[in-house]
């Protein structure tokens, strides 16, 4: 989908935007190291408890998808190629691995195992390499598993469904009820009001950019591009600095907002990944039960995404906050045994791979601790019962 604020990049952004680009590397590298050592840090979790993972993050830092007619730099050679996962964006998905290994280090092992982690990725190529960047951070060779002593790194599968089929994460298979919503959404009085509190930026940003700028949509897509440039070194045109970033980037999180706007959309496009994962918390539990020495099976579950799958996934949990999600930023599910037969969800968002720590989330209505049953009380109403069905007409 798009992009959001660099996150983990962020604290080199400013120096590429001063410096030459050789500086700004050193910074970025400096930085790179700091992040891991705070991670390191705040790796915390209870593992005797801990009964299954699921995380949902987005891929890292990323080149441009786009540009527009009046760009200085729309002929510039991203040597990445567009839409494209960068070597920064590689350092978040690798200090992310890292991290999820220092947090989960004891609850999972340190050798990879098809039947305890699974790694499902959009299909689009920046997802895919970070699913990879984060799998390398997450499981170095050891043991029998170190196939080539020049090469710290083991392959391990990285599982996706074509984008026209895909509706868990890039969501782009065919929902015409889901259109016709949207449709609707964008004309509700809530939408039709931003627009016209919104008239005289979207004109200035037509006049500016030489692209028809008519609804949040469009000022999210240029705000991406904006951000890009900026944190790539390129000097902004004279003309963003009264509107970026801080009057397009409230819209952008506002258009991240607006594919789930209703409680029938939060169920057609962010249903099926919070079902998802709501069936494999109650799975484990089932298993759980049945085992005296602990839940057999797989233990963690990963989903490299985008944007407005975290957004839409937070929108469904029942969050109204308005979230415009760094690179690698991550949602993290957690189910913990607290009593032989008392199950409870833990939900963590961490906004990005270096400067903060996971914020533990409390699920809208759920109280603390929030049981798993009532979390699955809470989730039904908004999941789908049959997708394909209530995706007709």
């Amino acid at each position: 989908m798009s992009a959001g604020k660099g996150g983990a990049g962020s604290s080199s952004s400013s120096c590429c935007h001063a410096s030459k680009r050789g500086t700004c590397v050193t910074v970025s590298s400096m930085a790179f190291v700091i992040g891991l050592l705070l991670l390191a840090f705040y790796a915390f979790g209870d593992d005797t408890t801990l009964q299954v993972v699921c995380v949902v993050f987005r891929h890292g830092d990323r080149t441009p998808t786009e540009t527009y007619p009046t760009d200085p730099y729309k002929n510039k050679n991203w040597q990445d190629g567009w839409g494209m996962l960068t070597a920064e964006g590689k350092r978040q998905m690798y200090t992310l691995g890292k991290y999820l290994r220092q947090r989960y280090d004891t609850f999972v092992s340190r050798l990879y195992s098809p039947g305890e982690t699974w790694m499902e990725s959009s299909a689009n190529d920046r997802c895919l390499m970070s699913a990879q960047v984060l799998l390398a951070g997450l499981y170095p060779p050891t043991g029998h598993q170190v196939w080539n002593d020049e090469l710290p790194w083991q392959p391990i599968p990285v599982h996706s469904t074509p984008r026209a089929l895909d509706k868990l994460i890039v969501m782009k298979k065919p929902c015409p009820r889901y259109e016709w919503e949207k449709t609707k959404a964008y004309q509700t009085r809530e939408i039709k009001q931003i627009d016209e509190e919104n008239a005289d930026l979207y004109s200035y940003l037509t006049q500016n950019t030489g692209k028809n700028i008519s609804t949040i949509l469009d000022v999210e897509l240029l705000f991406n591009t904006l951000e890009i440039e900026e944190k790539n070194g390129l000097a902004l045109p004279e003309w963003t600095k009264s509107v970026y970033p801080d009057r397009m980037k409230t819209l952008a999180a506002k258009s991240l907002a607006i594919f789930t706007h209703t409680p029938e959309m939060k169920k057609l496009y962010g249903g099926p990944l919070v079902k998802l994962i709501t069936q494999q918390l109650s799975s484990k539990r089932s298993t759980a039960l049945a085992t005296a020495a602990g839940a057999p099976g797989r233990k963690l579950f990963l989903y490299s995404a985008h944007d407005v799958t975290l957004v839409s996934a937070w929108r469904t949990l029942g969050f109204a906050e308005l979230l415009k999600p760094d690179y690698g930023a991550a949602l993290m599910f957690e189910m913990h045994i607290v009593e032989s037969k008392r199950f409870e969800v833990k939900l963590f968002y961490l906004n990005n791979t270096w400067l903060q720590r996971p914020r533990q989330l409390e699920v809208p209505n759920c109280g603390k601790p929030c049981s798993l049953d009532k979390f699955v009380d809470l989730m039904t109403p908004v999941l789908p019962d049959d997708w394909e069905t209530e995706c007709q007409m």
